[in-house]
């Protein structure tokens, strides 16, 4: 069942749009070190009952050139609160196939790759049993394909990397399989955030922010090609189609939002909770360090997250 979230233990921003949408200095999560600043938005409103845009941000020291690409791979390898799928697609580089937000090892452990969905679709081209030559594809999987796509999944926990490498892409199979609408979350997985993949039936618009200008400029490429530089932001925004489209995308919008919340992320240290005045007679909710909501009846010894009107504190229940 897909919960409402409350976008708590995930050590980002929400932000507000603005003459400059992210301020940088509010950053709680930072991944990398030197001079340069870059900052990562996500939003998806389309099914997850939690609007909000998540901020990360990312650092690099001078003399190197860092791409959107290397940016998004590294916050989620640095963080315990951000899942990515991606395929290498051709010769301009990945695509970006899903964004998850939550509790990255409980979304990962839920992530199925639905093997019957795919080969029901009327959309995707790519053949699992007997290569698509019109295509350019050169080999297929088989039986063996919900193996292998498990095998990425596997990977991306054990690693610690918390990104899925699209195994069936274009430099192993010569045609990527554009499947992204059937790498699903199992409904267990909604108690540990929300997961969106999708390019038949929705995509991931890509936007960004660069130099002086500070209004968000649809992508004209893809996060590997593109160049980050000091100051920028990259945002993605999750689109959904009223049905399935075959050619062209969907009008996207850029991430946007109307409140600022700080929130905490365990793993990265650079993260702490923005102390908030709280009203005196909000009741206390108590949250798992990794965001999940806890009846405070039921609580057993240990280190929590208690929330009370907008002051956050972590508490030790003995």
């Amino acid at each position: 069942m897909r919960k409402n979230l409350l976008s708590f233990a995930i050590g980002l921003c929400v932000l507000t749009v603005s003459a400059q949408p992210i301020d940088f200095d509010k950053i709680r999560s930072w991944t990398g070190s030197g001079p340069n600043r870059a900052a990562l938005a996500v939003m998806n409103d389309a099914g997850a009952s939690d609007p909000h845009v998540y901020v990360w941000g990312f650092r690099w020291e001078d003399g190197e050139k860092p791409t959107g690409e290397d940016m998004f791979k590294a916050i989620c390898a640095n963080n315990d609160n951000l899942v990515l799928l991606t395929q290498t697609t051709g010769q301009y580089g990945s695509t970006v196939c899903g964004i998850g937000v939550g509790n990255a090892e409980g979304l990962l452990r839920n992530i199925y790759f639905d093997f019957e969905k795919a080969l029901e679709s009327e959309f995707i081209n790519f053949d699992y049993y007997n290569t698509n030559s019109l295509f350019g594809q050169t080999e297929a999987p088989g039986d063996d394909t919900p193996r292998i796509c498990g095998d990425a999944i596997e990977y991306a926990i054990t690693s610690g990397k918390h990104f899925i490498q699209h195994p069936l892409d274009q430099p192993a199979y010569g045609y990527p399989a554009y499947d992204y609408d059937c790498w699903d979350l199992h409904d267990e997985g909604w108690d540990y955030g929300w997961w969106a993949s999708a390019w038949y039936a929705g995509y991931w618009s890509y936007w960004t922010i660069s130099g002086s200008n500070p209004e968000w400029m649809y992508s004209g490429t893809g996060f590997t090609g593109r160049q980050l530089s000091d100051g920028c932001i990259d945002g993605w925004s999750l689109t959904m189609f009223e049905k399935p489209m075959v050619g062209g995308v969907g009008e996207g919008v850029p991430p946007s939002d109307d409140e600022s919340v700080y929130v905490y992320c365990e793993r990265n240290e650079s993260t702490e909770i923005a102390a908030i005045e709280a009203e005196d007679n909000t009741p206390e909710e108590y949250y798992t360090l990794s965001g999940l909501r806890v009846d405070s009846r039921n609580l057993v010894p240990g280190l929590y997250i208690v929330r009370k009107g907008m002051l956050t504190e972590k508490r030790l229940i003995p």
